[in-house]
């Protein structure tokens, strides 16, 4: 059972519900929501300080500062679930997503996040809505992540075996490949029949 399942089973009585000097966050959560004044992330999850890392921003969109706070908040911080919270009558997610409802919003997040490379924790993202006039915190249900299907090899792609190392013709000692040497005789010793030929003559070879 993840962090956020204790949370939303009401699992959590147990523990300490003040703040604490460590940086390290308890629930080992980061959350990311709209900076609107009107939403409490930490009443709206039923946490406490100390809880979960806070990110906000207009919308609560998943940008190029928030990938960085988040990698660094699951490196250094010990972080490992994300939740994504986004609002109904969000003026942010209107001017940065108006062609999108406010689940579909959540889905483009959860999806963002569970493929950003620099996360090394994407298998626990959740994403809710929470509508901003009764207070009630819906879960928006996503595809769950799976890693990308193997590309498919092709006969004709597997990684060639590696050359032999070519033989030495034993007269004029250059290398030379069996299968397209034109001699007819002696086919492991000499590149071509002259080599021996002025072998079994007894020529000095080149230099």
């Amino acid at each position: 059972m993840g962090e956020m399942d204790r949370i939303l089973a009401g699992l959590d009585d147990v523990r300490p519900r003040r703040a604490e000097p460590d940086a390290r966050p308890r629930r080992a959560l980061a959350v990311l929501t709209c900076m609107d004044a009107r939403l409490d992330p930490l009443k709206a999850l039923d946490l406490a300080p100390g809880d979960a890392h806070v990110l906000r921003n207009a919308g609560g969109v998943v940008t190029t500062d928030v990938l960085e706070g988040l990698a660094m908040s699951q490196t250094r911080l010990g972080t490992r679930g994300i939740v994504v919270v986004h609002h109904t009558r969000c003026a942010g997610l209107a001017e940065r997503m108006p062609k999108r409802s406010v689940e579909a919003s959540v889905r483009a997040a959860v999806r963002l996040l569970r493929a950003a490379p620099d996360l090394p924790h994407r298998d626990d993202v959740r994403g809710f809505v929470l509508d901003i006039d009764s207070g009630s915190l819906t879960e928006v249900r996503t595809e769950p992540r799976t890693a990308p299907p193997a590309p498919a090899r092709r006969p004709d792609s597997a990684p060639a075996s590696p050359e032999p190392a070519l033989p030495r013709c034993l007269w004029c000692t250059r290398p030379f490949d069996p299968r397209t040497s034109s001699r007819r005789r002696a086919r492991r010793s000499y590149c071509s029949d002259l080599c021996r030929l002025a072998a079994r003559s007894g020529r000095p070879a080149p230099h």
